[in-house]
């Protein structure tokens, strides 16, 4: 069977013996892979933040030294008990449990940074569009969306890093052709779009970065 949605079961399953089922805190692979996704941040310190997906808090505790605000939350509760272990040093980070798309804020919270991390493809297909309309409502002009995951199959899901990747591509070209002027309508060329700040392709995970931008890290500090 493939599972058509988040199954609760497959990471209770995870977490019951084991408090860092992906081998976060050890692994090469995963220090590098959160390096590379906190080198490609287009900006050093950001307002309010929020992580879908935070497993045991490792890539949060890295994260929350560039936000003034993070919210971060995961579906599965002993997770979220070694989030909170693992942050408890950072009074302005709050760790949640809840259920992507479900728990995902809707009293018009604003973010200028989205960390989506190796998360959309345990989701379905609707999941998916409900998250990536929730984004273009939610973050704020200038802000900063980060997507990050394995590109190999996982047993039991349906989606891949490579399906969800060319559903967010396809989803924020759309919204960059939806924002062109209408006759006689002034529109804020450096704010008006997404813009496709990095992609990394590695053989083994897809990074993509983009910002409610058109101005590039070197053209925010002036240099072009």
């Amino acid at each position: 069977m493939q599972a058509a949605n988040y199954a609760e079961t497959y990471f209770d399953a995870l977490y019951s013996d084991n408090s860092d089922p992906w081998q976060y805190q050890t692994r090469w692979y995963e220090k590098r892979k959160r390096d590379m996704c906190l080198a490609v941040l287009p900006k050093a310190q950001y307002h309010n933040a929020i992580e879908l997906g935070c497993g045991n808090g490792v890539f949060s505790a890295l994260l929350a030294p560039r936000c003034h605000a993070l919210l971060s939350i995961d579906g599965n509760k002993q997770a979220v008990q070694l989030a909170k272990q693992n942050l408890a040093d950072s009074s302005h980070v709050s760790v949640i449990q809840g259920v992507i798309p479900d728990a995902l804020p809707t009293a018009k919270s604003h973010f200028d940074l989205i960390i989506i991390s190796e998360i959309l493809y345990y989701l379905s297909s609707n999941d998916i569009e409900t998250v990536i309309t929730w984004i273009t409502q939610n973050l704020t002009v200038g802000g900063t969306l980060l997507c990050c995951h394995w590109r190999y199959a996982i047993e039991g899901f349906v989606m891949t890093g490579e399906t969800v990747h060319q559903r967010l591509n396809q989803a924020f070209n759309k919204v960059n052709n939806e924002v062109e002027p209408k006759q006689g309508q002034h529109i804020d060329t450096k704010n008006s779009a997404f813009t496709h700040q990095s992609k990394i392709i590695d053989s083994d995970f897809l990074l993509d970065v983009w910002q409610y931008s058109s101005e590039s890290v070197a053209m925010q500090e002036n240099l072009v």
